[in-house]
């Protein structure tokens, strides 16, 4: 039924995730690569993501400030509370796990939401318009929520978060947008085959990162297996009552059809990838952080497959 409403190919991301994780496991057992193979690997996936974001394409749909408004607010102060809440009914807030989670939660996604909010019949451009806005917004403002929602006690290297911006986040993005332009500006055909490359490299140093977490942390995990079911019940009620949420929202202010399965789809996409590399700068001894991202990814497809359907049958 799946292949019905959602291209095949996007199931290949946790398909891979999970035999990164198997092989990265099995491996870590007996030997673990050095710590340059992951640098290498979160440039690559952050170079690759940068590449295919350009702003001039989501200015159309950036008249509906209506729109645009109710999506923010629900992305930025209710989306955030309500993750607070739920984390803290399963989580004690002093645990990295419980970091880890706001870390997840708080970030809406800047990518591939877009694909699903196309497959669902809802209005692209409105939710085009918001990729910049999310973006800027998640990584100025997650200093905050991680300051207001988690426990005194767990340092947050709030001194190092600038460094972390410059070095894994800006000086990516202004490489890939100079490479972009330059290919741009020599060959529209070249331009178009290197943004299938993109999507592909992006994918492909997911899996490496994913790969490399999992050789150099596998006996850390192993005595963190226990967090696993936890964090998966957290993970799927917060997809839930965001779901239920939103759509009461939606409903109360009168939303089109179109625009309601927009914010629906806004909201229940997270950007795990960039928040598993910013949270490897912030605090790359915390493996139970980085397995609550992972997690998070390989429950979201899932997630937003089922949503979707649930759209497209309305």
């Amino acid at each position: 039924m799946a292949s019905v409403f959602v291209k095949m190919e996007q199931l290949r991301e946790p398909f891979f995730l999970i035999i990164a994780i198997t092989v990265g496991s099995l491996t870590g057992l007996f030997s673990t690569f050095e710590a340059p193979f992951m640098d290498f690997s979160i440039l690559a996936l952050l170079f690759f993501l940068f590449y295919n974001l350009t702003f001039d394409k989501y200015l159309r749909g950036a008249k509906n400030r209506k729109y645009l408004s109710i999506a923010w607010v629900s992305n930025f102060v209710i989306i955030p509370s309500l993750a607070f809440i739920v984390a803290s009914i399963f989580v004690d807030n002093s645990n990295v796990v419980f970091v880890g989670l706001i870390i997840y939660f708080v970030a809406p996604c800047t990518d591939w939401y877009l694909g699903f909010t196309k497959l669902a019949k809802g209005d692209i451009e409105v939710n085009a318009a918001l990729l910049p806005i999310n973006l800027l917004s998640q990584i100025v403002l997650l200093p905050a929520y991680l300051y207001v929602f988690t426990d005194r006690t767990i340092r947050i290297p709030f001194d190092s978060f600038i460094d972390v911006l410059i070095y894994w986040v800006a000086l990516p993005f202004v490489i890939a947008q100079l490479s972009r332009f330059v290919i741009m500006r020599s060959s529209e055909n070249l331009l178009t085959t290197s943004k299938s490359l993109a999507d592909k490299g992006a994918l492909f140093s997911l899996v490496l990162l994913v790969f490399s977490i999992f050789n150099a942390n596998i006996n850390s995990l192993i005595g963190e297996i226990h967090l696993v079911p936890i964090i998966f019940i957290v993970i799927f009620a917060f997809f839930v009552l965001t779901f239920f949420l939103m759509k009461m929202i939606a409903d109360k202010l009168l939303l089109s059809k179109e625009e309601k399965v927009s914010l629906t789809m806004t909201t229940s996409a997270r950007n795990a990838p960039l928040m598993l590399v910013i949270s490897i700068g912030l605090f790359p001894q915390e493996t139970g952080i980085q397995l609550v991202l992972i997690i998070g990814m390989l429950i979201e497809l899932p997630h937003l497959i089922a949503i979707t359907y649930l759209l497209k049958k309305r």
